[in-house]
C-alpha cells in the first residue's frame, strides 16, 4: 500500500463567471482534505472555507464567486490517502 498522494487540478476562472476546480484523488484513493492556489495576474482570497469533497469523497471541489476577477486562475488541491 502507498502513502499519501497530492493532487493538483483546476481550470482558469471566467470573467464574471463561476466555475469550479476540481482536484481527483488517483483510483484506490479517498480525499482527507484539500484546499486551493490562486494565481494569475489576479488572484482571490477568502473562497477556501467554501471548499468540500466531492460527492464520492474522491476529490476537493472548490467553487468560485460569481463576478470573478479577469485573468485570475484556481487550483483545487486534494489530499488523498489510500483505502481498503
Amino acid at each position: 500500500m502507498s502513502g499519501p498522494s497530492i493532487t493538483v487540478n483546476g481550470p482558469s476562472v471566467p470573467t464574471d463567471g463561476m466555475a469550479v476546480a476540481t482536484a481527483e484523488c488517483p483510483t484506490g484513493y479517498t480525499v482527507v482534505s484539500g484546499g486551493y492556489t490562486s494565481d494569475g495576474p489576479h488572484t482571490y482570497g477568502g473562497i477556501g472555507e467554501k471548499g468540500h469533497p466531492n460527492s464520492t469523497n474522491t476529490g476537493w471541489v472548490v467553487p468560485t464567486p460569481f463576478g470573478s476577477t479577469p485573468g485570475a486562475a484556481i487550483h483545487a488541491w486534494a489530499i488523498c490517502l489510500p483505502y481498503g
